[in-house]
């Protein structure tokens, strides 16, 4: 992670899909936070592939940009892992908690 990492500005006002599983997204848009941890390298965990397929998530390659929200182990204990929730990528948001609504 760099260590200049910010939330950006507009995240509590981005749009989020609808999905089937019942997730207050805006909520958790405001109460985002940076993790206290300063790990260089986390893990990322994102949804299963039949869940990203259902998404049309794009394929990330090498050099694209990505954004995501997501949770870590409770008290940021355990390995640098983070489960995203939400992706947001070329301008889209993703819900990765279910599938689309």
């Amino acid at each position: 992670m760099p260590a200049d990492l910010r939330l950006p500005a507009n995240l509590a006002t981005r749009t989020l899909p609808a999905q089937t599983a019942g997730v207050d997204g805006a909520a958790r848009l405001k109460a985002a936070q940076l993790p206290t941890r300063k790990d260089r390298r986390w893990q990322i965990e994102l949804a299963p592939l039949s869940r990203l397929n259902a998404w049309a998530v794009p394929e990330i390659r090498n050099g694209d940009t990505a954004a995501m929200l997501g949770f870590t182990f409770n008290g940021e204990k355990g390995d640098a892992v983070l489960r995203v929730e939400y992706l947001f990528v070329a301008g889209k948001a993703y819900g990765l908690r279910s599938s689309p609504a």
